[in-house]
């Protein structure tokens, strides 16, 4: 973004480069189809774990905001009001990759991360579809960020899943996309 507030393709004093290129999440399913450097050789790493393989955990997990929960989870989680829209803390899967793993509407889940794991409901979306990259088909999961240790209803933390890895010129955490698995609980 230059001074005027307008974007610009070459950005001269930026971390990884005057111009731009597409580079992978530091845990990607798919090896980078449109060059031969996977992740940002600029990226922050505070992460102590090493990456996901993609063998071992093969689903992106990635966080969003809930209709439901219009605020952040430390305002959503004390509002008994947006808690009888959505009481407990959800994972949206595709109906696709629910069929596959024996996984049915409400059903207790477990995600699991080379980070850590955590409990919550299913819901099946088909909102939630697979990604077709080259040769592969990626499932992904959406895990709303809502729940937390304190307030009226508690759950699991998304970011106990999640990667501590910043991008080298605005600082913004990765950690919003990890690949992990899932099974029914």
């Amino acid at each position: 973004m230059r001074p005027e507030s307008r974007g610009c393709i070459f950005g001269p004093g930026r971390a990884d480069g005057p111009f731009p290129e597409h580079y992978e999440p530091w845990e990607s399913p798919v090896d980078n189809p449109l060059s031969h450097q996977q992740n940002n050789p600029g990226i922050m790493i505070y992460e102590t774990t090493p990456p996901a393989t993609r063998d071992e955990y093969p689903i992106v997990g990635f966080c969003h905001r809930m209709v439901e929960h219009m605020d952040t989870g430390s305002v959503s989680r004390r509002l008994m009001w947006l808690l009888e829209l959505e009481p407990d803390m959800v994972v949206r899967i595709g109906p696709e990759l629910a069929g596959s793993r024996g996984i049915s509407e409400g059903d207790e889940i477990v995600v699991e991360s080379v980070r850590g794991s955590i409990k919550a409901r299913a819901k099946i979306s088909i909102l939630v579809k697979p990604v077709k990259v080259g040769n592969t088909t990626v499932h992904q999961i959406g895990i709303p960020w809502h729940w937390g240790y304190d307030g009226i209803t508690t759950g699991n933390i998304m970011n106990m899943l999640s990667a501590r890895v910043l991008d080298p010129n605005t600082r913004i955490p990765e950690s919003r996309l990890f690949l992990c698995n899932i099974y029914k609980a």
